[in-house]
């Protein structure tokens, strides 16, 4: 019996070793993060999917000195510790990985993963997996405590599909970078696109690059590629391609610009240039697009890429002119001021030479013209002119940009004589509209044929020559009796 118990004894002794060798474990896999230290977390990974994700520390803090310091395998090409922040190129570190301080490495099929017990520092983190890559990324793990005001270690955040492929895109005008501008129609408009080009990993099968340029009122007409500040040569680093439609999305054919109205442009980095070892990997890519506007109310331009999934949008507004030709009796208070037909007007710049207009049509009743663009004022096959007509009595002139405009009137409705129009001004807004109302005034009233104008000169005359042949009469009365 003795030896029984003692058996038992042992077994439970053996049963409380194990289960405590195994918290040690599960603790262990837990990664319960030790004191004074930071984690790291990677997020917007593709979910279900298989991916490893490894860490590597690229700068230290040398707490005997006070200073930042390089680890194992970074150059100083990689970090530029004179600027405010540091500066710190990921993409040099894709194909020197394997000389870096590597701290951990995990594989996950969820879609965060988080590296904790990390040392106040800079880390680089490499994620791949078979059919998603991920742009090179990284973060520093520290911040300043509020109370003492020093360096302490700080648990950080990156997203994985954020730092993937991050497309901005800004119209560049002339009067400064922005997101929205008045421009006249006919006007050549520069466009920027800037992107990262990505990484792929060695075993990737599929190395392919796009950014598609999709205008709405407007035609493509000169496009300009650069990475990394370098210009590219069309047809051997990049092809210029149309796209089917919305539904395939797929390459079309080769694009000779300047494209048609509305047709997307693509730009396909070709295999060569992309290559197998990341020569590009985290460098900045600008397209450059002009495109001349084609409509005369509004265009936009947006931008995409199989890289990412943002597509930024720039919007714009062209200027017109309203004008409102009313009887001599029109007042603003009037609220059915009457219209009067047929009159004919001209629209300048301020101190400028006419524009030339094409005829739209009318719309609910109102007489429209577009400004005619350089090709249309060279094709002899389409009718412009410089007087628009308000037919109904109201016209308006689309497709301005904004400025000061004189507005002349050339030619007065029937039976009502030409008057000076007031300058008008299309202000860079919301609302680039102007709107000018002309009163006219009757001509002068001639007299009635036969009225009592032609009779008075007529009693006049007929008195003028009864008074001389009555003085004839008594001359010779007054002869003959002498």
């Amino acid at each position: 019996m003795k030896n029984l118990f003692k058996k038992i004894g042992a077994l439970l002794v053996a049963a409380i070793m194990v289960l405590s060798m195994c918290t040690a474990v599960f603790a262990d896999e837990q990664e319960t993060p030790a004191e004074g230290t930071a984690s790291l977390t990677v997020k917007g990974l593709v979910p279900g999917e298989a991916t490893t994700v490894e860490i590597y520390k690229v700068v230290g803090w040398d707490a005997a000195k006070s200073t930042w310091k390089l680890e194992d395998g970074v150059a100083e090409a990689d970090v530029d510790f004179s600027t405010e922040p540091v500066t710190i190129n990921w993409g040099n570190f894709v194909d020197k990985k394997v000389n870096l301080n590597k701290v951990d490495e995990k594989q996950v099929t969820s879609d965060t993963v988080t590296f904790s017990n990390l040392a106040i520092g800079a880390y680089y983190v490499y994620a791949h997996s078979t059919n998603t890559t991920y742009n090179p990324m990284g973060e520093a793990v520290y911040a300043y405590d509020t109370n003492t005001g020093l360096m302490i270690p700080a648990n950080k955040t990156i997203d994985a599909k954020g730092s993937t492929y991050t497309l901005t895109k800004a119209f560049s005008g002339e009067k400064g970078k922005t997101t929205y501008q008045v421009v006249e129609r006919g006007q050549v408009v520069p466009f920027t696109i800037t992107a990262t080009f990505p990484s792929y990993d060695k075993d990737a099968t599929e190395r392919a690059f796009q950014i598609t340029d999709e205008p709405t009122g407007m035609k493509v007409t000169e496009v300009t590629v650069k990475v990394g500040g370098k210009p590219l040569t069309a047809g051997t680093d990049y092809t210029l391609v149309n796209v089917n439609n919305d539904a395939d999305k797929t390459d079309g054919s080769e694009i000779t610009l300047p494209a048609a109205e509305n047709q997307k442009v693509r730009v396909r980095f070709s295999p060569s240039y992309i290559g197998s070892k990341n020569e590009h990997a985290g460098q900045t890519v600008t397209v450059e697009v002009k495109a001349q506007i084609t409509n005369a109310d509004t265009f936009a331009n947006k931008a995409s890429s199989n890289k990412g999934n943002d597509t930024p949008n720039v919007n714009g507004k062209l200027g017109s002119i309203r004008i409102n030709k009313y009887d001599e009796n029109y007042s603003k208070e009037n609220a059915n001021n009457k219209l009067l037909a047929g009159a004919e007007f001209s629209i300048a710049p301020k101190d400028g030479a006419k524009i030339q207009f094409v005829y739209v049509g009318k719309e609910q009743g109102v007489s429209v013209y577009k400004k005619a663009t350089a090709e249309e004022i060279k094709n002899a096959d389409i009718t412009k002119v410089t007087n628009i007509v308000a037919e109904d009595g109201v016209v308006v002139a689309k497709g301005l940009d904004d400025g000061e405009y004189q507005i002349v009137e050339e030619k007065a409705p029937a039976g009502y004589s030409v008057v000076t129009v007031p300058d008008v001004t299309i202000f860079n807004g919301e609302n680039p509209v102007a709107e000018a109302n002309v009163k006219d005034t009757k001509l002068h009233q001639l007299p009635h044929t036969g009225g009592m104008g032609t009779y008075l000169f007529t009693i006049i005359g007929v008195v003028v020559m009864a008074g001389a042949a009555g003085a004839f009469f008594i001359s010779r009365r007054k002869g003959s009796e002498e």
